[in-house]
């Protein structure tokens, strides 16, 4: 019986990943004999069940060519939104101008403005390349919060690493200690919660008490690709439920796909360090 249910879960998953195609070749044979089948279906002459497995194979037929029509439109449909998605991203890359740099501040910024953060708040966006996360672009309405940090960033490492390692690709906290009335229990925290060292949390631009990080899937859906990180000097700053749905929705995609779209313009190292990156 074992033997059984193993093979029919995967007959299972078989037609999960190629349903579509299984429905063309269905329909495609079925089409062939379908005028026969017509044929047997009333014939009385004929024995009862010839005619009900005429009848069940007209009807696998006609499903097969509805599932497949609309399957395709659906297809079309989406891959006609994408192709909009990033012609809409090119007309903004467009009008932003060219500096890769300036790209993300200008988008970064509009994104700031929607949530209404303020000059507690920033944002920055991490590509995860060999095992370390590299800045592409951070905005604060404070000049000396969106300077860059640290070039490249290890992944095991800060909230950064918590969320991309995490099983729901996101890391929320919102009750660090105040850095300014104990700067010691700021740095242990930072250390036993994130392993990161007091030496580079010292040398932190910003000390943010509240801190989400959403890790971002590729257009593709095959892998994780980015990370967004909030945070803020203030506690209790975010609403996770708020910064987790924009994530998921119409902003994290977005991001994704500028991404991905800039990212034969994405500059050297050497130029990113030019650039304070």
């Amino acid at each position: 019986m074992g033997g059984i249910e193993r093979a029919l879960r995967r007959v299972g998953r078989y037609l999960d990943r190629n349903l579509l195609t299984v429905a063309l070749a269905v329909s495609a044979v079925g089409l062939t004999f379908a005028t026969d089948l017509l044929d047997i279906v009333p014939d009385p002459t004929l024995a009862w069940h010839t005619r009900a497995l005429a009848g069940l194979a007209l009807f696998v037929t006609v499903f097969g060519v509805v599932y497949s029509t609309s399957r395709q439109g659906s297809l079309e449909h989406g891959l006609a939104a994408s192709k909009d998605e990033v012609v809409k991203l090119q007309s903004l890359i467009a009008s932003f101008g060219t500096d890769y740099f300036d790209t993300w501040t200008k988008r970064l910024q509009a994104l700031a403005e929607e949530l209404k953060f303020d000059g507690q708040d920033r944002i920055s966006v991490y590509r995860y390349a060999d095992d370390a996360f590299m800045m592409v672009g951070r905005f604060s309405i404070r000049p000396e919060l969106a300077k860059p940090g640290r070039s490249v960033y290890p992944a095991n490492q800060g909230v950064i690493g918590a969320a991309w390692r995490s099983g729901d690709g996101k890391c929320v906290v919102t009750d660090l200690p105040d850095p300014e009335a104990d700067s010691q229990a700021y740095l242990a925290r930072c250390e036993a919660d994130w392993q990161l060292p007091s030496a580079i949390v010292q040398a932190m631009t910003m000390k943010p008490r509240s801190i989400a990080a959403f890790a971002l899937n590729n257009s593709q859906k095959t892998g994780r690709n980015a990370i967004v990180v909030f945070e803020s000097t203030a506690a209790d700053r975010f609403s996770a439920a708020t910064l987790d749905r924009r994530m998921r929705g119409g902003s994290g995609k977005e991001l994704v796909l500028l991404l991905e779209v800039l990212q034969v313009h994405e500059p050297s190292l050497e130029y990113a360090h030019g650039k304070g990156f």
